[in-house]
């Protein structure tokens, strides 16, 4: 018995010490054949050889959903969306991912349409303008009007707040709605009230799951926010963005010219 937890213990003292060797000896193949700074630059914006797109939405599992400026959906077959599907459907220019992996999707018409078990099912609801999916599944929703409004059950029943004038929606972890309006001002929707962001000349935004808060201007700047919105800090690495859409593993966005562009978080050893 004692034999046996002298083992242990020694085993115990060495096995920090074989992964930490391990984790050099990575290292040092990474640095020998010249991988280690294509790694350390894993998180500069990178353009795709995508074109021609609208809008982008990141599923929680990291596969990304596109709407193209003609109106098709499409779905990428692996989290760096190297090939991409083309879904049946045709008219859609905004999209959402829910928790589920339910898409949720407006179409130019301003009609609200989700996209489960391979097929499209149109709801009640019309004239929407953009779509956002809670965290935990609550349906957020922008009419062509500028109100905001959610729903509880999938969609068959909506509740409008009080809001107008607003134009693009994303909605957090914390419970917590961000919006923007026509205007280009930034608003947030906690505790049943809005608050307005000093922020201004905004076109989209999108919160990560971690909370961080990315905005593109309408003059094509990014910016980004990692305490709740009260300082942002502008992204020199890329302009010319329009749409984003954020999640665990990065961010993606399209350019005014249809372009898509990514960030891949980099990896931790």
């Amino acid at each position: 018995m004692k034999e046996m937890s002298w083992f242990s213990s020694l085993q115990s003292v060495f096995t920090p010490r074989k992964r930490r060797l391990s984790r050099n000896l990575l290292l040092g193949f990474l640095l020998l054949w010249g991988m280690l700074p294509a790694i350390s630059q894993a998180e500069l914006w990178s353009s795709t050889a995508i074109s021609g797109m609208q809008d982008v939405a990141m599923a929680p599992n990291g596969i990304i959903w596109l709407t193209g400026k003609n109106g098709t959906v499409w779905k990428s077959d692996n989290i760096y969306a190297s090939s991409l599907t083309a879904i049946e459907g045709s008219g859609f220019s905004r999209l959402a991912v829910g928790p589920d992996g339910v898409v949720w999707a407006v179409k130019s018409n301003g009609s609200l349409w989700k996209f489960a078990v391979g097929s499209w099912l149109d709801t009640a609801a019309n004239e929407m303008e953009d779509v956002a999916i809670a965290p935990e599944g609550k349906v957020w929703l922008v009419g062509k009007n500028g109100a905001i409004w959610f729903s509880d059950d999938q969609g068959q029943q909506l509740t409008r707040i009080a809001s107008s004038g607003f134009s693009r929606i994303s909605a957090g972890s914390d419970g917590v709605v961000w919006a923007v309006k026509s205007d280009g001002t930034l608003w947030k929707f906690a505790a049943s009230s809005w608050i307005q962001i000093a922020v201004s000349g905004i076109e989209d935004v999108a919160v990560a799951a971690d909370g961080l808060i990315w905005l593109t201007g309408k003059n094509g700047i990014l910016w980004n926010s990692a305490d709740g919105g009260a300082t942002f800090k502008q992204d020199d690495e890329v302009s010319g963005l329009e749409n984003i859409a954020a999640g665990r593993r990065g961010a993606w966005a399209i350019g005014f010219d249809g372009t898509v562009w990514h960030k891949f978080f980099s990896p931790q050893f």
